[in-house]
């Protein structure tokens, strides 16, 4: 039997690398036609690697501090009295991320209000998810690029969260539609930027996610409307 010492495995090994590479032809003579199936789902993990990243859940966790952003973060969990003048969406800083969370009222079935969104040219509905307390739209251009349009209620039996990494990102509190939003722009040019708010006639929390650029961004928030039943 021979015994084969650990460096003379290792150069054995790098050989057979190169004699597979050899045979390998070169990447301009490699055409392949690869699947619709497989390339729309190219597409989908593509478009999650470059988005802004937004996690949504439908369990709410216990918090011993609440925030909110109205020109800078405020702490509530000293303060007994403002906590109780809080209510509907609030938001607390999490490590790397903003968690925003629902306490106070919550709406009933019936109280439920659907909104729709003018979506720019070039764009088709590519996926749609809709439950008792949510809608999530989710919209495709053929370069690849998309806007994502969700809404969220707080009932009695659903408890809702979002989750925004905020990491590698400027936040600005702008206006959408005389509601107070959060716009968070991604330091990557290449990345998608997120707006969310909670309207206040309704008590729906909103994200429109997109690629675009702030003003662009805050003109598409401002055409969500709600729906005319």
């Amino acid at each position: 039997m021979t015994f084969l010492s650990e460096d003379r495995l290792r150069q054995a090994v790098c050989e057979a690398g190169d004699l597979l590479d050899a045979s390998l032809p070169e990447p301009d003579q490699c055409q392949h036609t690869f699947s619709p199936a497989f390339e729309k789902k190219m597409k989908k993990v593509l478009r999650r690697h470059r988005r802004l990243p937004i996690y949504r859940g439908l369990q709410r966790a216990a918090c011993l501090f609440l925030a909110f952003l109205v020109g800078g973060v405020v702490l509530l969990s000293t303060n007994a009295q403002a906590r109780e003048i809080v209510f509907g969406w609030v938001c607390e800083q999490i490590e790397g991320a903003q968690r925003y969370f629902h306490q106070g009222g919550i709406a009933s079935t019936s109280e439920i209000v659907h909104y729709q969104i003018d979506v720019p040219d070039g764009y088709w509905l590519d996926e749609k998810i809709q439950q008792n307390t949510f809608v999530n739209e989710h919209y495709t251009n053929e370069n690849g690029l998309y806007v994502d349009f969700f809404y969220q209620y707080e009932i009695d039996s659903s408890h809702g969260e979002v989750f925004i990494v905020d990491k590698e990102t400027d936040t600005r509190s702008v206006e959408v539609n005389d509601n107070t939003a959060t716009l968070y722009l991604s330091h990557d040019p290449n990345s998608s930027n997120t707006i969310i708010w909670e309207d206040q006639e309704t008590g729906a929390l909103i994200e429109v996610t997109a690629f675009m650029a702030q003003d662009d961004l805050i003109a598409l928030a401002e055409t969500v409307m709600p729906k005319e039943e």
